[in-house]
């Protein structure tokens, strides 16, 4: 057979294909170019491309899979070799790389249409395992029948890669336990493997070294979130944990069950670590329990001193190495407790009612609402019933004062803005922006993985990091291509590069900042669309027109400090294309239900998603040119709504 290899087909494979098809098909079976052209472009399906390789430097194409993606199951939709090249086991060779790409996504089953008649082709399949399913009368035309076949991947509930258990870890070599119904898997397939990127059924616990912000341990529960996994720790727990007040906060919601618990102490100190729930003091395994409860990161310790009463000195995470050495006795049953309870929930918070703040920065060089807006804001919100004061992150002790927190200044999750939202939602606060959607938004990586996962259109994208970038996913790229840091914003942190030598030179500067990178296709156009939502509806629609003499909106290079941003345009919600709308509405509602800028293209037909963003511009002479004050005032009803809803419902950190 020769030596062989596949690789994902391009445009500049459509000539072959098309041939391939004429060669293979019948005139009325056969794809047509334009269907063609959408399996290469399309989100949800692929061509898969057979080469027979000379040398190093040739190859010639001789066959093609192309495949339909599906949240359960993969569709084989076409499998043709040239008439040339059959007879050797080509064929065999395509599918068994298709059932290993099926394996590999997660998929349960692989499924396909076969032509009735062709009892040697049925045989061929069944040969792998799949068996016929439906009879399909009519199916490529009147008189020719087809037969639907399935080959079930998923057989084996035991194996522990079909439980959805799965241990990250930073080195598999170095784990040494066994753990029955657990998948031990390494940080690096994580985040790259297929079936953990195309399947909700995965229950993650993230036990890599480090969870630092863009540490691939921080990336792992950040996308384990985007792709709907049930993660530990999530993100938002890590810093719970690292931040002295937020961690005060919590543990004062289990006070009087820590007073009762350690009365009887004569000590005036207790250390306890608390490994999955579980400590080395089995005396206090119940205490130990309800703080993982509450905090719910795989390992820490915590002190407690007492002086009249017991008080929480300081919480420590402690990293897996830790735990190997000093706990080993304790780890590997509480990892198969762990997997074997159900998920803990965060206990109910206290909560508060009727004064509003905006955070707000004098010095932010891009504001999210001009001095004008801010005043439109407080009068709004005094006619909705609000008192309003205005508060900057001086006033971080203070948020218990008021029952409403809007921040006005931007934001981004290692800054104090999130600091503010999440000690605001501890305290019981309705906020806005939430905590989860700074964290959301402000990560291109994440929205990339929630969207695709959302079956949004996106520019075609590419999760880039130093160990991905061999030759195949190089001649999969197409230029111009644009690379975004993970948390850019405002046009910074985003770079176009014209060819692999440009993109060599501006991965190697973007490496030290993040891991991972997202590269995308480029589509120009002269505007961006920004639609703004709030409660999962349309609020207003402008045209963000591109910097003059510039690809993006913003363009900060210093030689051009006056016209740095483009012109903007109102447009009516009821002018803005229905497909424009929805797919605003559809994006936004994957993030939560509070207020967000959707930034979308159209390009040849077709509506994209760039991006979704907290904390909106909103300015006067802008985005309220349209609705005027009944902007700001739709916005500050929002709020009323939320904290009378909130004081009907119980409020859970989740």
């Amino acid at each position: 057979m020769g030596k062989m290899r596949i690789r994902e087909a391009s445009f500049d494979d459509l000539d072959f294909l098309v041939q391939l098809e004429a060669n293979c098909f019948a005139c009325h079976r056969k794809s047509t170019r334009r269907s063609i052209r959408t399996s290469l472009t399309s989100a949800n399906q692929k061509i898969y491309l057979l080469e027979k390789v000379k040398n190093a430097h040739q190859s010639c194409s001789i066959g093609a899979a192309t495949v339909f993606f599906y949240k359960r199951s993969l569709r084989l939709y076409s499998i043709a070799i040239h008439p040339d090249y059959r007879g050797h086991g080509m064929g065999d060779f395509l599918l068994r790389y298709i059932m290993g790409v099926a394996q590999l996504r997660g998929h349960e089953r692989v499924t396909l249409e076969a032509d009735a008649n062709n009892a040697k082709l049925i045989a061929w399949y069944e040969h792998f395992s799949f068996s016929i399913r439906q009879h399909l009368p009519d199916y490529y035309a009147p008189g020719e029948p087809a037969v639907r076949m399935v080959n079930q991947l998923r057989d084996d509930s035991d194996n522990a890669i079909y439980t959805g258990n799965v241990v990250v870890v930073d080195q598999v070599r170095k784990w040494p336990i066994v753990i029955a119904g657990v998948e031990i898997v390494s940080a690096r397939d994580y985040l790259t493997q297929e079936r953990f990127r195309n399947s909700e059924r995965y229950h993650v616990l993230n036990l890599c070294h480090s969870y630092k912000s863009h540490s691939v341990g921080y990336y792992v529960s950040l996308l384990a979130s985007a792709r709907n996994h049930r993660i530990v720790p999530l993100v938002m727990a890590v810093k719970d944990l690292t931040n002295p007040a937020i961690a005060q906060s919590l543990i004062e919601e289990i006070d009087p069950f820590i007073q009762q618990r350690l009365a009887a102490l004569k000590q005036s100190t207790l250390e306890l670590p608390v490994i999955l729930g579980k400590t080395t003091e089995v005396e206090f395994n119940d205490l130990a329990k309800k703080l993982f409860t509450l905090f719910e990161v795989p390992f820490f310790s915590v002190v407690f001193t007492r002086t009249g009463q017991w008080k929480l000195r300081q919480v420590k995470r402690l990293n897996l190495c830790t735990v190997f050495d000093h706990y080993p006795d304790v780890l590997p049953q509480a990892v198969d407790r762990y997997f074997q309870r159900k998920r803990y929930r965060r206990t109910q918070l206290k909560q508060h009612e009727y004064d509003l703040a905006i955070l707000v920065n004098a010095e932010d060089p891009t504001p999210p609402s001009c001095p004008q807006a801010l005043e439109k804001f407080r009068k709004a919100a005094e006619q909705v019933g609000f008192f309003v004061e205005f508060i900057d992150k001086r006033d971080y002790r203070r948020l218990c004062e008021f029952d409403a927190l809007f921040i006005r200044e931007t934001t981004g999750i290692e800054n104090h803005t999130y600091r503010f939202a999440r000690h605001a939602y501890t305290e019981g606060l309705v906020v806005m922006d939430d905590p989860w959607s700074i964290l959301r938004c402000s990560n291109k990586i994440y929205l990339y993985e929630r969207l695709t996962r959302g079956r949004i259109r996106q520019p075609r994208s590419w999760l880039l990091t130093r160990h991905t970038m061999n030759d195949a996913l190089k001649k999969s790229l197409t230029y111009p291509l644009v690379l975004k840091l993970p948390e850019s914003s405002f046009s910074l942190g985003v770079y176009q590069v014209e060819n692999e030598s440009d993109l060599a030179e501006r991965l190697k500067a973007m490496y030290h900042h993040s891991d991972l990178v997202i590269a995308q296709e480029f589509l120009p156009s002269s505007y961006d669309w920004r639609i703004g939502v709030l409660d999962q509806q349309p609020l207003f629609a402008c045209k963000y027109y591109m910097a003059e003499g510039h690809w993006q909106i913003y363009n900060w290079h210093p030689e051009n400090p006056a016209n740095h941003s483009g012109l903007s345009e109102p447009v009516a919600l009821a002018d803005v294309p229905d497909a424009v709308l929805k797919a605003a509405i559809k994006s936004s509602s994957l993030i939560g239900d509070g207020l967000y800028g959707v930034d979308l293209k159209e390009v040849n037909g077709k509506v994209y998603v760039i991006e979704i963003n907290d904390n909106p511009n909103i300015d006067v002479g802008v985005e309220d040119i349209l609705l005027g004050d009944e902007l700001y005032r739709t916005i500050m009803r929002s709020f009323y709504h939320r904290i009378e809803r909130e004081r009907q419902q119980p409020r859970y950190v989740l």
